[in-house]
């Protein structure tokens, strides 16, 4: 299976790269072809997501480590896988890597995080006063 980016223009898809060229060379004039369509993420949403947590992190006395919040974060927002063994289910966190998640999922999972966080890690915290604070840090790291 080829993986490339592509433009849309007008009503068709163009490669972006000299190897999504050479992908959409190999495709016969008439050839039929599934697409799967996901969207890249972007890194600074990536970056919100971290400074969100640490803003987080500062602000409660339970969770001390960023890692420990984004743990328990993905189990309470619904991201993770359950293995069974002997003694029972264990909950293990899933990836929220670039290659895991396209920018649609990931923006499904921050909503959920900010709203897990307001319930439970904070409770009555408001969502505009996260986001406040996390383009306020952003700014700061020059984004």
């Amino acid at each position: 299976m080829a993986t490339f980016l592509a433009v849309k223009k007008l009503q068709a898809l163009y490669a972006v790269d000299a190897s999504g060229e050479a992908v959409m060379r190999s495709i016969a004039q008439g050839e039929i072809v599934g697409i799967e369509i996901r969207r890249p993420r972007n890194v600074q949403f990536h970056r919100k997501l971290f400074a969100m947590l640490s803003i987080i992190l500062e602000n409660q006395d339970y969770y001390r480590s960023i890692d420990d919040l984004l743990d328990v974060c993905k189990i309470r927002c619904g991201h993770y896988r359950v293995v069974e063994t002997k003694l029972g289910q264990v909950l293990i966190p899933s990836s929220i890597s670039f290659a895991a998640m396209d920018e649609v999922a990931f923006a499904e999972f921050y909503d959920k995080a900010v709203a897990w966080v307001a319930t439970e890690v904070i409770p009555g915290l408001e969502r505009h006063d996260v986001d406040e604070e996390v383009r306020a840090a952003l700014l700061t790291f020059g984004e």
